[in-house]
């Protein structure tokens, strides 16, 4: 092409900019399209597109923007001269510096490392998420900016000249994107590095940040080791917590977990799934914590102050001296339905005890209509039922946002011995990576479960857990079409689940099948309280 059709095409690409910018409409959104016109003028200029690019970066901001946009695009192509253009940019800080980086990244590689924008806290997540984009994705970025070792956490060793820190690493780790991109899709060789990380020499921020893929991506059986490097850093998420409680060594987390501020939500969710897993955990710890958490509860406002997090660790923990330090929340006026329905939950769930010292508490507090309304929530609260968590199940509704199978098989389990509810649990958990050992399989036995090949199949892990939060798989309530999620799900055991992301009667018999073959082991009867 001919350099003055090449101008006449950036012509074009920069009267769409300047329109774009000037539009002038609050209602109405800008119909100019500089990316567009962007594409048209680098597949039609071809290499005469760079001088006219380089030009363009000493124009207004916005067409600098969109130069740099368009120099990302082109390459290695662009050449030397787009490269010292793009440096001179971004040591200049001058904007858009952010975007010429990651344009420095796609046209001097080894330039932009040396420059170190991959680990400036400003660029990091923008070149991540450029290589992120590419077909091969970002594997070979995150192999080179882990083997960039430099000085220790805190250390001063690293930095331009010495490669990244510990700190740089664990800021690279916790890119958002990142991680699900690893989580989702598993990329070969990535785990390998991981372990390395995890079993290596690095600091404990970068041990935590590995461990804490591992444990979401389901490419490791929950161990010790995992916990171990887990009890650093800031709070547990919630998909950690899930995946990491069925296991003995969790109750490690406990004291560490008593040290951070905030940590009454992930001690109910582990206490709670400990218990599930026919693990207690000692109450003798948690007791000063809880009441504190009631005493001196964070001001919110608007909205509740404490959360229903207290009394599900209470009912959690089976510790009844706790009962009576939840009392005070029934006199706190912005008690929420959440927190006063868990409080409901927690005294129901010790049965008469529970009862007769809320029927105490009310002639103590007779003017505290509070306490009558949840003495008589108590009298009303329905048993659990197995009928009513298979349902749940067969709904594919395994772990919902608003409850779900797992935590109504676990509500029959926390107020009684039930083997079927016990082995539900168990297969649920291991469709999502925990891990199911020989002391779980011998409890669930020992309830009462008479299915030997069931048992032994929960014992073998799945090929391919269900990766991310559980909560992530659920479909809200509405079929959705997703062959290949279907495909994991139902491989994981989870028909029913699978049934969501596909329409296929046969999974629906296969959900059927299995409830109907775990009801025959456990010995459940069908109907009221089954």
């Amino acid at each position: 092409m001919d350099g003055a059709e090449a101008e006449r095409l950036f012509e074009r690409f920069r009267l769409e900019v300047w329109s774009d910018r000037h539009w002038d409409s609050e209602f109405t959104p800008s119909p100019h399209q500089p990316d567009q016109k962007l594409r048209e003028f680098l597949d039609g200029a071809g290499p005469a597109a760079v001088p006219l690019l380089l030009d363009a970066l000493s124009g207004d901001r916005d067409l600098r923007y969109w130069a740099c946009v368009g120099l990302e695009r082109l390459g290695p192509a662009a050449g030397d001269a787009a490269a010292e253009a793009l440096v001179e940019l971004v040591t200049a800080r001058r904007d858009p510096w952010q975007t010429a980086a990651v344009s420095l990244d796609a046209v001097a590689p080894d330039r932009a490392r040396a420059l170190g924008v991959h680990r400036w806290p400003e660029t990091m997540e923008r070149v991540t998420d450029r290589h992120l984009r590419l077909p091969a994705g970002a594997t070979a970025h995150v192999e080179r900016f882990v083997a960039e070792k430099g000085g220790k956490e805190g250390g001063e060793e690293g930095g331009e000249d010495g490669g990244e820190t510990d700190e740089d690493v664990v800021r690279f780790l916790a890119q958002h994107r990142l991680r699900d991109w690893i989580v989702r899709d598993r990329p070969p060789g990535l785990a390998d590095l991981l372990r390395g990380l995890l079993h290596g020499d690095r600091g404990a921020g970068v041990r935590r940040a590995a461990a804490e893929i591992l444990v979401m991506s389901g490419v490791d059986t929950i161990a010790a080791e995992h916990i171990e490097a887990l009890c650093h850093g800031g709070p547990l998420s919630p998909g950690i917590v899930e995946r990491v409680a069925a296991h003995p060594a969790s109750e490690r987390l406990v004291p560490w977990l008593i040290s951070r501020p905030g940590a009454a939500e992930a001690l109910s969710e582990l206490t709670l799934r400990r218990r599930c897993a026919g693990l207690g955990t000692d109450p003798v710890p948690l007791r000063e914590l809880l009441r504190r958490c009631v005493a001196q509860a964070p001001d919110r406002w608007p909205g509740p102050r404490f959360g229903a997090a207290v009394p599900d660790a209470v009912a959690g923990l089976r510790d009844e001296t706790m009962l009576v330090h939840l009392l005070p929340m029934l006199h706190e006026d912005r008690l929420g339905p959440s927190e006063f329905n868990a409080l409901v939950a927690a005294f129901a769930s010790f049965g008469a005890p529970g009862r007769e010292l809320l029927d105490q508490h009310r002639r103590q507090h007779p003017g505290v209509e509070r306490v009558r309304w949840a003495l008589d929530a108590v009298d009303a609260a329905r048993p659990a039922r197995l009928d009513d968590a298979d349902d749940a199940f067969l709904r594919g509704r395994i772990e919902s946002t608003l409850g779900g199978a797992f935590t109504a098989y676990g509500a029959v389990l926390l107020a009684r011995p039930s083997a079927h509810a016990a082995f539900q649990l168990a297969w649920i958990d291991r469709a999502y990576g925990a891990p199911v050992t020989a002391d779980r399989v011998a409890w669930i036995r020992g309830l009462g479960f008479a299915d030997d090949g069931l048992l032994a199949e929960l014992s073998r892990p799945v090929e391919r857990p269900l990766e991310g939060l559980r909560f992530q798989w659920d479909c809200g309530g509405s079929r959705r079409h997703d062959p290949g999620r279907a495909a994991r799900a139902a491989a994981a055991g989870l028909p029913s689940l699978a049934a969501q992301w596909c329409r296929d009667d046969a999974l629906d018999r296969a959900a059927a099948d299995h409830v109907a073959r775990v009801r025959r082991a456990a010995g459940t009867s069908a109907g009221p309280g089954g």
